[in-house]
């Protein structure tokens, strides 16, 4: 059994729904970033089926929200994803699409995860992080479902190809 129930559709930046579209826009003139507000967009409402396990609701890593929004924002050199849940407040990344990759579920690692998971969303890898004076690239999960998750998916797969390209 899946743990969210996802809905993606097609969109663009300047239509998201607020907090989304605002923090996208925050994190795109901050960090300089070249993705116009007509770039293409895909927003995913994210329902929890069921409570996190007993051990993570201990431990308070268990997600807290029964529902959450992400918004997968893809310009022409730069990709952003906003993050945004009652509890969790509104969280914002970015990469640039030279430097991302793109992996489909955990399958790639291990084998055995079932391919209903594997359809789930896509990771993205190339997310600056650093920490304790190191840098490197972070890795992110992005959920997403029908009707346009698939879309979602070949739209993300292109501009990073496109991007090495260049």
């Amino acid at each position: 059994m899946q743990d969210y129930e996802r809905t993606t559709r097609a969109t663009t930046l300047g239509d998201l729904p607020e907090p989304l579209r605002s923090a996208a826009v925050d994190e795109i003139e901050s960090a300089s970033l070249a993705v116009p507000s007509d770039s293409r967009a895909f927003l995913t409402h994210n329902r929890r089926l069921r409570k996190g396990g007993l051990f993570a609701r201990a431990t308070g890593i268990a997600d807290k929200d029964p529902e959450h929004d992400t918004a997968l924002v893809i310009g022409p050199r730069d990709v952003v994803v906003v993050v945004s849940g009652e509890h969790r407040g509104t969280t914002v990344m970015h990469a640039r699409l030279e430097d991302a990759e793109t992996g489909h579920g955990l399958g790639e690692r291990f084998a055995a995860v079932p391919a209903e998971v594997l359809a789930d969303g896509v990771e993205i890898t190339g997310f600056p992080v650093s920490g304790y004076g190191t840098s490197g690239r972070g890795t992110y999960f992005v959920g997403l479902g029908s009707p346009d998750g698939d879309a979602a998916r070949v739209a993300l797969d292109d501009a990073i190809r496109a991007a090495k390209a260049q």
